[in-house]
């Protein structure tokens, strides 16, 4: 097809011809339109050289489809369907104004290229930064445009606002279009239905192939640019050559789409581009039907397609499922293994719901949020209800009853600063491991907003759903109600209901929107924000040690950045200090009867996550609430049991580190223990019981420490000459000079009789123990020598030490001791560890390299469970460097647990050879 004069183009349209009829004075306007925006179009080839058409040909082309899509009605009679001649000028400037802002306008250049801080020089037409600006605000430049030159266009300013809201259409998701587009405009003394206008356009735009989309030479100027972005436009643009005007609509308004590819990746672009038009103009139409005059003739149904490929058989196999089976795993227990997590879901759909209704709200709308979830019993029902946004047909079809659809996905969903709780569109289903009918009944607010009367009487659908029944239709039936949704679960008959209720109670910690949690006549209202850690949940039913054992109990709240927490604390007050003590060999966690699990949500529901680098055992003595107040960038795993980890999952556990340790010294400050010796105290009797692991790599713990929390995390070191110990901050280790040295490995000897004596070196009782080992050695020794604990406090030194090492020396009955020796002046807490690998399988842990002389000449030494250090010149460590280099961790860790067989007396064949000396 010829591609003509502009003017010519448009006046033989159908559209244009009827416009003329109706009001020839809305004729010349849309005529003198196109003659001042047809040159700015043109100049959008000098952006983007490697697009497909877009300028007054591509909108010519838009209008003749605007003319296929529609029924008869609209440009032949008198009727309701027919179109106005304000709307026929709407659909004409739409069609050639949509895309007019990705161009830089007459005269716009010096100020725009200033504004986003691009030098004019040769090539500016297309600097990346310049595209990327006019992508992605095109569509709101276009209508400012237009309403900055609405004299020179010769545009009613009336009528200025309407077109800027169809232009902006085809950039908006379905959701936005409805959320967005006002229905009711007027002109010429007649309502304008402009929501309906933009639909019409949208559609024409989706469906715009044609042979003349590509334009000429743009091929051949791809051929010779070798960058991803000219591939991915070669692809696009051969999208288009091998369709052309294969793109048709039949007498029953059917899509029929036809072509001939020789390339797989132009097919298969070409199935994906269709693949997503269907859904357009599946929820275009779903739109258009509920219209009080729907114009669109067009079937909401997949494409007919004969698309050929000529090298070859193309078959589109993907992933094939089957629906029933999906669905019946989606509501099986292998995902949803108890009720809380099903009703959570269903509680935190209504909860988004209110969310999203009172973000899209006005005052003018009254808008009061509230949930109720209602457990009764005797009917054996559980009943979800709120008054949310509510879900219009559309939303239920693509939404609610598509598996895998989550309308949060939708780009207008989340847009506005406004971060949705849903994610994955499949929560409604997991209802049938409870129940074995959904009854819903739903009513949309869109179409109410600023009319609080009107929301208490809208129109909505009702209907039921049954996994035993899983049929292939789905039948609305009209109620009147007020906006929101109820949905009314039939439970099985293994369900027990009060189980279900005590189940979703735990799922849920706080809510800013109001939620109400009903069973038979008992009622629990959840916090509107995040509450105190109550005594209960950390004493549980032991409130008499209070008394018992002289406790007491701190707590605080706190908040930083989008988290807020709520702390709470047991301790003794001895000798003016606090303590984590209940007496000299117990600490309160004994008291407690155990550790306490602390809890963190994601607006007020469960959302348990990972949190590291706290300065002191926090479980053992206390626990916290956590709640993040917004769900944006949060992941989570399908039954919502995890968070995935991912920066806004990093960011929420380092502002609950942080917010612990401000509670942790509000403790110490309202206690009078913010002296060291007091903090290093509480850190060591918080650790008891099994506490303060140290037989693990610390990694970057130390480092964290010292620039986060270093008052928090001191260090007690004794001399080994004697003494009274002294204390060190974890960002003051810089300025001590000499060794410190450990035992962490525990001196055993075999027995006679063959019991196993060992020599108690755990806390402070280790100390003589290790002076009287130590002193024979360092007899004399000028430079400071210090003796630890044998903590994690100790193996946070030994991991920033780059030279660690370990020494064997007598302890008598015991034969050597294991001594690790850390020299001061080596820290560095930024490079931690100096480990060769980390690996897991048959064995676990850290493998460093040091040097060491070992008993028996062995080249390896264990450090408890997950330590080993391996002699830098011998065999064994060269084969595991080799073994590093090619990332055989698998392989690296089935000899470290060989070597471990080794050490119990029972050599594999596979170390024999690699223990057997030194390499010269």
């Amino acid at each position: 097809m010829d591609i003509r004069e502009p003017l010519t183009e448009l006046h033989s349209t159908l559209l244009f011809q009827r416009l003329a009829e109706l009001d020839t004075a809305y004729a010349d306007r849309a005529t003198s339109f196109l003659e001042a925006v047809a040159p700015i179009l043109a100049s959008t080839a000098g952006h983007f050289p490697y697009y497909t058409r877009h300028d007054a040909h591509h909108g010519f082309r838009l209008l003749r489809r605007v003319e296929q899509v529609i029924v008869p009605e609209c440009l032949d009679g008198e009727g309701p369907t027919a179109f106005s001649a304000a709307e026929i000028y709407l659909i004409v400037l739409a069609a050639y104004a949509h895309d007019l802002g990705m161009t830089v306008f007459p005269r716009e250049a010096d100020k725009l290229l200033a504004q986003l801080r691009i030098p004019q020089s040769s090539g500016w037409e297309t600097d990346p930064c310049l595209q990327l600006y006019l992508r992605r605000e095109h569509s709101k430049r276009g209508g400012l445009y237009v309403y900055e030159n609405s004299g020179n266009l010769r545009m009613p300013v009336n009528l200025v606002d309407a077109l800027d809201k169809i232009m902006r259409a085809h950039n908006l998701s379905i959701g936005e279009l409805e959320a967005q587009i006002p229905q009711s405009y007027a002109a010429e003394e007649k309502l304008i239905d402009v929501r309906q206008l933009a639909i019409i356009i949208c559609v024409a735009d989706a469906l715009e192939f044609s042979d003349t989309r590509v334009v000429d030479g743009v091929l051949a100027a791809i051929e010779s640019d070798p960058s991803p972005e000219a591939r991915k436009s070669y692809l696009e643009n051969m999208k288009h050559v091998c369709v052309g005007d294969g793109l048709a609509i039949d007498t029953d308004g059917r899509i029929i789409v036809s072509g001939t590819f020789d390339e797989e990746e132009v097919l298969a672009l070409a199935h994906l581009t269709f693949d997503q038009m269907e859904g357009w103009i599946r929820g275009y139409s779903d739109l258009d039907r509920q219209m009080k005059s729907p114009r669109l003739r067009i079937r909401a149904e997949p494409f007919v397609r004969n698309l050929a490929f000529v090298d070859g058989r193309f078959e589109r196999l993907g992933v094939r499922l089957n629906k029933r089976n999906v669905i019946e795993l989606i509501a099986s227990s292998a995902v949803w293994r108890e009720s809380g997590p099903v009703i959570r879901e269903l509680l935190q759909n209504a909860v988004e719901a209110c969310r999203y209704r009172r973000h899209h709200s006005s005052p003018a709308d009254s808008y009061q949020p509230h949930v109720i979830v209602t457990f009764d019993r005797e009917r054996r029902e559980i009943v979800v209800m709120d008054n949310g946004c509510g879900m219009s047909e559309r939303v239920v079809l693509n939404n609610l009853l598509t598996v895998g659809s989550s309308r949060s996905a939708e780009p207008g969903y989340a847009s506005s600063n406004y971060a949705p709780i849903a994610r994955f569109g499949v929560g409604f289903w997991s209802v049938f491991t409870l129940a074995e009918t959904a009854c819903v009944e739903t009513a949309s607010f869109e179409a109410c907003r600023g009319d609080p009367t009107g929301a208490t009487e809208a129109p909505g659908i009702a209907f039921d759903v049954s996994l035993s029944e899983l049929k292939e239709y789905t039948v609305f039936r009209p109620v009147t109600r007020p906006c929101g949704t109820i949905i009314r679960l039939k439970l099985r008959p293994n369900i027990v209901v009060d189980d279900a209720f005590t189940n979703a109670r735990a799922e849920i910690l706080c809510s800013d929107v109001p939620v109400t949690l009903r069973i038979d006549d008992d009622e629990v209202s959840i916090p509107l924000a995040l509450p105190d850690v109550p005594h209960e949940a950390l004493l549980g039913s032991r409130h008499r040690v209070l008394e018992e054992h002289g406790l007491q109990l701190f707590g605080w709240h706190g908040a930083l950045g989008k988290t807020e927490l709520s702390l709470l604390l047991a301790y003794r007050m001895e000798n003016g200090k606090p303590t984590f003590l209940c007496d000299r060999t117990n600490s309160v966690m004994n008291a407690l009867g155990g550790i306490r699990y602390s809890r963190s949500t994601i607006c007020g529901f469960a959302a348990p996550i990972r949190v590291r680098h706290i300065c002191f055992d926090l479980g053992r003595v206390g626990t916290y609430y956590a709640n993040r107040g917004t769900p944006d960038g949060v992941a989570y795993s399908l039954d919502r049991h995890q968070l995935i980890e991912n920066a806004s999952s990093e960011e929420y556990s380092k502002e609950i580190t942080s917010l612990i340790h401000d509670g942790y010294r509000a403790f110490l400050g309202a206690t009078n223990g913010r002296d060291l010796a007091t903090v290093a105290a509480l850190r060591q009797q918080a650790a008891m019981h099994g506490g303060s692991v140290h037989d693990e790599f610390t990694g970057g713990e130390l480092s964290v420490a010292a620039k986060s929390f270093p008052d928090l995390t001191p260090f007690k070191l004794y001399p080994l000459s004697g003494g009274e110990p002294i204390y060190a901050q974890a960002d003051q280790l810089g300025s001590l000079r000499g060794k410190v040295l450990f035992m962490q490995e525990t001196p055993s000897v075999k027995l006679t009789d063959g019991r196993i004596a060992s020599l108690d070196n755990e806390g402070e009782a280790g100390i003589p123990y290790a002076r009287e080992i130590l002193s024979p050695r360092f007899l004399g020794t000028t430079e400071p020598i210090y003796v630890m604990q044998p903590d994690r406090s100790a193996s946070m030194l030994f991991d920033a030490d780059p030279d660690s090492t370990v020494l064997y020396l007598p302890a008598g009955q015991f034969g050597h001791a294991c001594i690790q020796l850390v020299q001061f002046e080596r820290i560095d807490a930024s490079q931690p560890g100096n480990i060769l690998a980390q690996v897991g399988g048959r064995w676990a842990g850290a493998i460093y390299l040091r040097d060491f002389e070992a008993p028996a000449d062995k080249p390896y030494a264990f450090l408890g469970r997950h330590r080993v250090l391996i002699r830098r010149s011998s065999k064994l460590a060269i084969h595991f460097q080799d073994l590093a280099q090619s990332g055989r961790y698998a392989r690296l860790a089935d000899f470290v647990a060989d070597l471990r067989e080794d050490q119990a007396g029972y050599p594999p064949a596979s170390v024999v050879t690699l223990l057997s000396g030194t390499l010269t």
